[in-house]
This record gives structure tokens, sequence and C-alpha cells, in this order.
């Protein structure tokens, strides 16, 4: 089964109140679309692509072929200004199991640091993925993918 491959920067600001949520009480403000690539466009496997993307933020879809193969949840992200910092990703599925899926990025100066989860096809049908940095100058990128089944 063949899926349209998403950029959607825009979807991020939309969601941005969900990251909200999980966002250290001082990172208050959404975030707002950065002006580099942090994560490279990931292609035809791609379910969501956000190249970069300043401070809190998040993004929702239900883009995964529930019987196909696993959907990979991938977070880049590089330190502002004020020295090293991190992102805390969640991911929650509206489907099967819907326990958030968890997981924290060491986000270096001047370099690039990422981190994976693997999560269910069935939990990628439909999610949503919640991006709290540590810092308000804390630049990222996502993508979630799905190789063709």
């Amino acid at each position: 089964m063949r899926r349209a491959s998403f950029a959607w920067a825009a979807a991020v600001a939309a969601v941005a109140a969900v990251a909200g949520a999980a966002a250290p009480a001082a990172a208050e403000q959404p975030g707002a679309p950065g002006t580099g690539e942090i994560l490279s466009y990931p292609g035809q496997e791609g379910l969501i692509w956000i190249p970069d993307w300043v401070g809190d933020g998040g993004a929702v879809t239900g883009g995964a072929f529930p019987a196909g193969p696993p959907v990979t949840v991938t977070v880049g992200c590089r330190a502002g200004s004020g020295g090293a910092e991190e992102v805390r990703v969640a991911f929650t599925a509206d489907y099967g199991d819907t326990t958030p899926v968890e997981f924290t990025v060491a986000c270096p100066v001047g370099a690039v640091a990422t981190g994976s989860a693997v999560v269910t096809a069935e939990q990628g049908r439909s999610f949503h993925v919640a991006v709290a940095a540590s810092a308000p100058d804390v630049h990222w990128g996502l993508t979630v993918t799905q190789p063709d089944a």
C-alpha cells in the first residue's frame, strides 16, 4: 500500500498545546518553525517530517498502515545558546496500546544528536507526538516513518 508523504510544519503549530501539557513549567510558550534542517526528508516511508522546529511542539496524524511493519519515531536536536539541553518526546497512540512511548534526547551544542523509538503498526495508525524542549531556543526535527508493506 502506498502512502503520501507529509511535511506539515504548520501542523506543529496547531498541536503546540498538546506539547504544552508535557512541557516543563518554564516552557509555556509554543515553539516556532526553524529555518534549517535538523533531520533530512525521510522519503516515501515518511508519515511525518518536521525539518526544524524551535521550542515546544508536536504533531498529530492518522497515517500508518495497521497491518504493515512497525513505525519508527525519530527526533534530532541541537542545543540553543544556553548550552547543552534536551528534548522529551511522548508518542501516544489512539489505537492498540495507548500507553505513551517516551524517550529523551540530549541536545549538544554545535552538533545534532538523535534518538528513536519503534512502535507497532497498530499504534502508528493514529497518534500524536509531543516534543518538550528544555529551553525555548532548542532546535529539533521529527520524522515518523513506516516502510511500505
